[in-house]
């Protein structure tokens, strides 16, 4: 978390606006606001992460409801010795 020590101000354009919206970001200032400001001003960051976190889960939960294909269609190929070649 080296992009915690700098300010998002300090960062070139919008690049600390876009950092400040991803995980990192979000915990670097949750963690400043809560060390320093005694929690003041860590509603962003708290709204930013659990965002992440409920993406995260609606993404686990879509893909526990894929269907499961059987083991037995996944293999259809038999293991050649590397010095053969098929013809």
């Amino acid at each position: 978390m080296s992009g915690t020590a700098t300010a998002p101000e300090m960062l070139p354009g919008w690049s600390g606006t876009l950092g400040q919206l991803l995980p990192p970001g979000a915990g670097g200032r949750l963690l400043r606001s809560t060390a320093f400001f005694d929690g003041h001003g860590a509603t962003h960051s708290i709204t930013v992460l659990a965002t992440w976190l409920m993406l995260g889960v609606l993404l686990c939960l879509a893909g526990s409801l894929r269907p499961r294909r059987p083991v037995a269609d996944l293999v259809t190929t038999t293991a050649q010795p590397a010095g053969q070649a098929t013809v």
